[in-house]
């Protein structure tokens, strides 16, 4: 019962479907986000419809290990359990943790690693300030307000959500600036960071 629950609520947030995996560093995205973000189950051998297929478990198993080892740094650990199905089949249900070690990221060989996070179903590439934020919150640090923090906090009082660039330009601080004080208010509760799959912008609480 508990297999078939799951699959009754379709993908979300913390839950996402997968006929068969054939790339490890794509699934890695995937144990990324579901670590950067609320913790989440993958069940391989479940069709985007939520028909079953069932998987072979040693293949589909060293996908998996290898995107969390091989593939996302710091390296993911995950619990498995495997659910025997009428074709004589399996189907493989990986529960990744909410992650302590923030911000883990996917290893490229020809570009810069990258930080996903989970939105909805979908996994998002992280705003460099939710990294910043991240690696801010492992050494908490005492903020110093400057007149820049003053200036951008009196300029986006009773605005709406405004992006970085909106940001930068309307309270004339460069992008280095910008990022500084936005992690700093972040990080201390101040401000927070949405995002969704058309960008991130960034609020008072």
């Amino acid at each position: 019962m508990h297999l078939y629950n799951l699959i009754a609520q379709g993908e979300h947030e913390t839950l996402e479907f997968k006929y068969e995996i054939n790339d490890p560093r794509k699934i890695a995205r995937t144990l990324v986000a579901f670590a950067n973000t609320r913790g989440g189950r993958l069940l391989v051998g479940i069709r985007d419809n939520g028909i079953i297929s069932g998987v072979s478990i040693d293949e589909e198993y060293y996908m998996v290990e290898s995107g969390a080892k091989l593939y996302s740094r710091p390296e993911i650990d995950f619990k498995l359990k495997i659910h025997p199905v009428p074709n004589g089949k399996h189907v493989l249900e990986f529960i990744i943790e909410s992650s302590t070690s923030k911000p883990h990221t996917v290893i490229y060989s020809d570009k810069s690693p990258e930080a996903y996070i989970r939105v909805h179903d979908e996994n998002i590439l992280a705003h460099p300030v939710w990294i910043k934020v991240q690696e801010r919150l492992k050494s908490p640090r005492e903020i110093k307000y400057t007149g820049k923090h003053n200036r951008l906090l009196t300029y986006i009082k009773g605005k709406n959500v405004r992006t970085l660039e909106t940001i930068m330009k309307e309270a004339f601080l460069s992008k280095r600036e910008s990022m500084e004080i936005i992690t700093d208010l972040v990080a201390s509760g101040v401000m927070e960071i949405e995002t969704t799959n058309s960008g991130s912008v960034f609020k008072l609480k």
